[in-house]
């Protein structure tokens, strides 16, 4: 999930950056002297040197630099220990990597996707696609015990835990962190107590994990009986935990932030950011001043530059090398012969590449989850499989994309000489009954508004067997209450039935000449169950059967029927294929639902016929100009309810310049081409995308009985900016057809649309 709100952007600068207030009890957990250390340093011929990588978020990058110049000076590092970022570099080292291989494994990270814990939209299985198009926000709570429950951060960890797995498979057998090539500690925070926590033992990526749990970012990591968070609260740049390992000289690197110009203290946030920088810096200042005359400090020089600037992090690896480059008189005292330094670093290096293992087995740990067998379901066709990370990431995110999982860690085990992987999913701790909320507004500055809010709420585990209840309540332009239950068939939930019960109202004006001259309330109220296949994310089949009420009454206007009843009972299939990559501003995939019911006269029931649905949009795209091209095209035959079968068209690109549903009639055919360009820097991890557009469009609503007439079709086009907002997306656009009637609006709400 993904959360720009900005309590938490202003969280992730403040404490990223080091800016968060110092525990007033920062008591750490006493460190011992290994026993490597003491095989590592002769203290007869030289001392050993710990090493200090700071908290900083992306400023930690330059910390690569600083081991860039140690390694070409042949500095030996016999201690390591790290706080947030510092840990994640100080962890690779640890275990063997080059500053190259550091570098370049950054470089690699796309971080937009690593702060979004769900899989790609086009990886969702269908229900959670459809449910998008409801229209909601992508914060998500919990309902228990009679209140509401938030997330304990925006972002679980999801990708970043298999992220650190992947970097630091080659540890995954130490558990001692002094019998890494070099030893290492990691700094956290346990939240309960306010103490800190120096992590000597355990799982490496689980304890990195934890060093750099932003508060309100990233969810606490769970070790033990610890709830843990980023290190940087307490110790920003751990000085006496290396000292404790043994270290008698120390290399300390700061990258933490400085303090904002007293002009650019222009709002609440801002001081609230400065408050707690400078308890962070007095803490951080009182550390570095205990540093002796043999020790080097080194501090890059990033400027202002940004902590949360992730995408740019490699940018400032020079940086570090050049503050390193300045220190270099005091650094060679250090330095060892190319000899000594080529022993040593063989000493250190990661064992040579060795072939993959065969996975012999699958674990699952089921005691933090109720749906684990979902889980080890997906998995086992890992069985026979080498052991690749890529592999078992891919059958992970398929489990966690079903969207009732608050994390699914994964380790290499053995067992004798078979090498198996242990799963440990974890539910989601606000669940198991989740609300979301949504709410549309459109205006069109002629004095035509509307809203749509819709509040959603979704119970998991209703029987313990996978199975989810969604209700769903609509106010607005459409008013709507209904209930859908979905009930897999098979563990791996290919098979599903499903029922829904619903009432459903809205207006229907009727216009001429794009001019309002009446309106009716059309209501349904129907029972629907359905049957469904889904082997791939990418499909849906699905046969249903409905029973419906119907009614339409005059609310605007004089005419002679003030009042239409009607029942449908309708049979059909429906068929769904969905790669979408988003709803908002799609930049690849394809959505396409074809839908296909015969009515019949039974159950009180009077009319017979069929009615054809399709709707499709698929994009192209090329670097920052993507072109959306869509169709709608619906059909009856036969004399089937017309309140259950009827279509319209009208609406910003909906054929835009006509009013909403300004068209109604059986039979539809539209077309549409959306061009827009993405502005500004598509890099920036944490931008507002915003984009330029317009369209050309085409359609005509007719009714049966009536021939297609070519001279009926109504041209338009429409000039819009939208950007993708924290409330959603919102488009302000202007559109014409080829009649003269013309509208101005401004929308919150996507490209992709569900509605008729």
């Amino acid at each position: 999930m993904r959360w720009n709100a900005l309590p938490a952007l202003l969280l992730w600068c403040c404490v990223a950056a080091g800016g968060a207030p110092p525990s007033a009890h920062a008591a750490g957990e006493p460190g011992t002297r290994a026993a490597t250390l003491a095989a590592a340093t002769d203290a007869g011929r030289r001392p050993c040197i710990g090493l200090v990588l700071g908290g900083g978020g992306a400023r930690g990058a330059a910390h690569v630099g600083v081991l860039k110049v140690l390694e070409r000076e042949r500095i030996p590092v016999c201690a390591i220990a790290g706080t947030s970022m510092g840990a994640i570099v100080g962890a690779l080292y640890a275990s063997g990597m080059r500053p190259e291989e550091i570098e370049a494994a950054l470089a690699a990270v796309d971080w937009q996707a690593l702060f979004r814990d769900d899989p790609e939209r086009a990886a969702l299985p269908m229900r959670r696609k459809e449910a998008q198009l409801n229209y909601r926000l992508e914060l998500e709570a919990g309902w228990r015990d009679g209140g509401v429950v938030l997330p304990t951060g925006a972002v679980q960890g999801q990708k970043l835990g298999l992220l650190l797995r992947r970097l630091m498979l080659d540890a995954s057998g130490i558990t001692r962190f002094d019998d890494l090539p070099i030893p290492f500690r990691a700094v956290a925070t346990d939240i309960v107590r306010g103490e800190r926590v120096v992590l000597a033992e355990g799982d490496l990526p689980l304890a990195v994990r934890a060093s750099m749990a932003v508060p309100a970012v990233f969810a606490p990591a769970e070790i033990g009986d610890r709830l843990l968070v980023d290190g940087g609260i307490v110790d920003n740049v751990p000085v006496d935990v290396v000292r404790d390992m043994g270290a008698d000289v120390v290399i300390a690197v700061d990258v933490g932030s400085p303090l904002l110009d007293r002009e650019e203290l222009r709002s609440p946030a801002t001081i609230a950011y400065q408050m707690v920088s400078v308890l962070m810096q007095e803490k951080t200042q009182r550390t570095l001043a205990t540093l002796g005359e043999r020790d080097v400090l080194i501090v890059p020089p990033l400027g202002n530059f940004s902590s949360a600037a992730f995408n740019e992090a490699v940018s400032v690896i020079p940086r570090g090398e050049a503050a390193a480059e300045a220190e270099l008189p005091r650094l060679r005292r250090y330095a060892l012969s190319e000899a000594e330094f080529a022993g040593w670093r063989k000493a250190r290096a990661r064992a040579p590449a060795s072939e993959v293992p065969t996975i012999a087995f699958v674990e699952v740990v089921e005691g933090r989850s109720r749906t684990a067998r979902l889980v080890a379901n997906r998995a086992q066709g890992l069985v026979g499989e080498p052991m690749e990370p890529e592999r078992i990431e891919r059958a992970v995110a398929s489990a966690y994309a079903e969207g009732s999982y608050q994390q699914i860690g994964w380790r290499p085990v053995r067992r004798g000489d078979e090498y198996g992987v242990e799963l440990n999913p974890v539910d989601k701790g606000w669940g198991p009954m989740f609300f979301n909320i949504g709410l549309q507004l459109s205006d069109d500055f002629a004095g035509r508004s509307d809203y749509q809010l819709t509040a959603e709420l979704l119970k998991t585990r209703v029987s313990g067997d996978g199975d989810e209840l969604r209700g769903l309540l609509r106010l607005g332009r459409t008013t709507e209450l209904s209930l859908d239950w979905f009930a897999p068939l098979d563990l791996d939930r290919r098979f599903f039935f499903g029922a829904d019960l619903g009432y459903r109202a809205f207006n229907v004006p009727l216009t001429a000449f794009n001019l309002q001259a009446g309106e009716y309330r059309v209501s349904r109220r129907a029972l629907g169950l359905r049957l469904g296949l889904q082997t791939d994310p990418r499909w849906l089949l699905e046969a249903t059967v409905r029973r419906a009420d119907l009614d339409a009454r005059e609310v605007v206007g004089t005419f002679a029927q003030r009042r239409i009843d009607q029942q449908a009972m309708a049979f059909g299939g429906r068929a769904v294929w969905d790669t979408l990559d988003r709803l908002s501003f799609p930049s690849s995939g394809t959505r396409a639902v074809l839908s296909l019911e015969r009515y019949e006269d039974w159950l009180g029931a009077g009319d017979e016929g069929w009615a054809a649905r399709l709707r499709a949009d698929t994009v192209f795209s090329r670097g920052n100009h993507h072109l959306l091209l869509g169709t709608r095209w619906a059909s009856t035959a036969g004399a089937p309810p017309r309140l259950a079968t009827f279509s319209s068209l009208g609406g910003f690109l909906n054929l835009s310049g006509v009013l909403e549903r300004g068209f109604i009639g059986d039979r539809l055919g539209y077309g549409r081409a959306v061009y827009y360009r993405r502005l500004g820097d598509t890099n920036a991890l944490f931008a507002v995308p915003t984009y330029l557009g317009f369209s050309l469009e085409g359609g005509q609503v007719w009714n049966t009985g009536q021939a297609f007439d070519r001279s009926r079709t109504v041209l338009a086009g429409s000039a819009f900016v939208g950007m993708s907002s924290p409330f959603g997306p919102i488009l302000f656009g202007f559109g014409r057809t080829n009649r003269g009637d013309d509208t101005w609006s401004i929308n919150f709400g996507n490209l992709i649309r569900n509605d008729d």
